[in-house]
């Protein structure tokens, strides 16, 4: 064993073991260094730090022997019926993934490892038995400051190409404006122009993504992903009538056949996160014909997020779990019920939509990510919600691209076997 393998152990045993410690009342710090300084041989190391480490510490890293998840097998299987047509019986959208850290990140390929999307990553989620794919694209760093907010021609063509793939691979599509971080973080007094050219980044996608071309079926607008910070509740109900007039109105020529017009999709302020939803104001034109509601969840955060490196203090979480108890489901299902509640109201009957769910795999116990993603799954389609988990192929993927294939745990949570 080299220094630097010494090293890194010593590092890795200290962010744990010192845990254990204050639970257990024993030295067990101090005796994974002696051991490390004894230089034992990796194998002996490892099983001696694997048999300490598995001795059922609520703050360490469950196993399935000391922490087994106790969640019924059924959330594993096709438990309401939505196999067969991947949910579109039920729902508008069915069961989707989203194609997170590609095009919304400030260059594709610098959130991937360099790698882009191929017409393959559609046909691959289309066969798996997926209906629909979120898209989120960070258009503000492809767009002109100033009027008329010109968007890079080649950007463009990108995201039309991806589109594409997508309806060729009968996917619907979730189109977004992703990221627009500089809108959330100008103060007040710059907020005007930020609006404005949100509406200009809008027009031109109407422009490029008529109805005649796309149709209502399989192409759905998002009109901003979590509205946040500087954009509070009362601005973001502002700015969606604004967003509307222009789609629906300005833009009626390309995205209204006289039958039909474009579906939009919209969530709350603060993060789109469910309870918001009580403060969102639509307006009179809203319907549940032409809108579909979305919500986000990632609770508990310091499970889903545990060991995130970009969460100050993510790595403090590590070892958190979620093991399908009565305790881990309430919560969970308390949400559910009360968005259920919101929905049922007069004027409303909207699809809700989950648009963002998952876990944060560098960390976690895989069947503790598949338990909790089998449950946000099943219960969503047990209340005819339909859902996209986050995301394909990256740090919360389901798909593994280095191996070539998907993880086992996830795909099984999200597309039950038969």
């Amino acid at each position: 064993m080299t220094d630097e393998h010494v090293e890194h152990r010593r590092e890795w045993v200290d962010s744990r073991i010192v845990k254990l410690a204050t639970i257990f009342a024993i030295d067990i710090h101090a005796c994974a260094r002696l051991l490390i300084r004894k230089s034992v041989t990796p194998l002996i190391f490892a099983t001696v730090i694997y048999n300490l480490l598995g001795c059922g510490s609520p703050n360490a890293i469950a196993n399935a022997t000391d922490n087994p998840v106790v969640l019924l097998d059924s959330y594993y299987s096709d438990l309401y019926a939505w196999n067969d047509q991947g949910g579109l019986e039920q729902t508008q959208l069915g069961r989707g993934i989203n194609l997170g850290n590609y095009l919304e990140a400030p260059v594709e390929g610098e959130w991937s490892g360099g790698r882009v999307l191929i017409e393959d990553d559609l046909q691959r989620i289309a066969a798996a038995g997926f209906k629909t794919v979120r898209i989120p694209v960070r258009w503000s760093a492809h767009a002109d400051l100033t009027f008329p907010y010109a968007i890079n021609a080649i950007f463009m063509a990108r995201v039309k190409e991806v589109v594409g793939w997508a309806n060729n691979a009968h996917l619907k599509v979730i189109l977004n404006v992703h990221h627009y971080t500089k809108m959330m973080h100008d103060p007040e007094s710059q907020q005007a122009g930020h609006i404005l050219r949100l509406q200009g980044i809008w027009q031109q996608m109407s422009e490029q993504f008529p109805l005649s071309e796309y149709g209502h079926d399989n192409l759905i607008f998002e009109l901003l992903n979590e509205p946040n910070s500087s954009i509070d509740h009362s601005d973001w109900n502002n700015i969606i009538a604004r967003l509307l007039t222009v789609i629906w109105g300005d833009m009626a020529a390309q995205q209204n056949d006289g039958t039909t017009q474009r579906t939009v999709m919209i969530g709350s302020a603060n993060w789109s996160q469910p309870d918001d939803l009580a403060k969102l104001r639509l307006p009179s034109s809203v319907n549940a014909r032409n809108t579909i509601i979305t919500i986000h969840y990632y609770k508990p955060f310091h499970f889903t997020h545990q060991g995130a490196k970009w969460v100050n203090g993510a790595d403090d979480w590590i070892g958190t779990r979620w093991l399908g108890t009565q305790s881990d489901q309430a919560p969970l299902i308390a949400m559910f019920d009360r968005v259920t509640r919101w929905n049922a109201h007069a004027n409303r009957g909207f699809e809700i939509f989950i648009g963002e769910f998952g876990v944060y795999s560098r960390s976690v116990d895989p069947d503790q990510q598949k338990a909790w993603t089998a449950f946000i799954a099943r219960e969503a389609e047990k209340r005819n919600m339909s859902w996209a988990y986050w995301e394909y192929a990256s740090g919360f993927g389901a798909y593994d691209a280095n191996k070539g294939q998907w993880r086992p745990k996830l795909i099984e949570a999200l597309i039950p076997v038969q």
